[in-house]
């Protein structure tokens, strides 16, 4: 298990944009992320992915995300090989670009902890890029 806090990501993009991108549904691609479904379930919005391990492999996740607005998102993992997982990602307002941080826990039965923060922060880097461009389209 590993506690990451990730701070000094900017969004080049207001704050408000950064939340209609969050709440679309056509405009929010992941192409890193393969088979993606999800459903509203309450307050909660539910996502299923598969992702590619080091390995080559791919692993479905299953994780649970609650918006809170303007604030952030929380994330909690509830299957897969990250399940037990937990982080909030939060934004502050910059002008014309949003700062984004994520603070949280995360634990894994299939990579070593002493490479978990590593794919972390690599797996955010590719999310945070995909974001980057998704904003740039709309």
């Amino acid at each position: 298990m590993v506690f990451i806090f990730d701070d000094g990501s900017r969004f080049k993009a207001p704050l408000d944009k950064v939340w209609k991108l969050n709440q679309s549904e056509g405009e929010h691609s992941h192409p890193s992320l393969r088979n993606q479904r999800g459903e509203q379930q309450g307050e909660h919005f539910v996502l299923t992915y598969e992702t590619q391990m080091p390995d080559g492999s791919w692993a479905k996740h299953k994780v649970r995300t609650t918006a809170f607005p303007p604030v952030g998102v929380a994330f909690e993992t509830l299957e897969g090989p990250m399940a037990g997982s937990k982080s909030f990602q939060f934004y502050t307002p910059k002008g014309n670009e949003t700062g984004v941080t994520v603070v949280g826990e995360f634990t894994s039965k299939g990579v070593p902890e002493a490479d978990l923060k590593n794919a972390v922060l690599a797996f955010l880097g590719t999310v945070f890029d995909e974001d980057q461009k998704n904003l740039s389209r709309m």
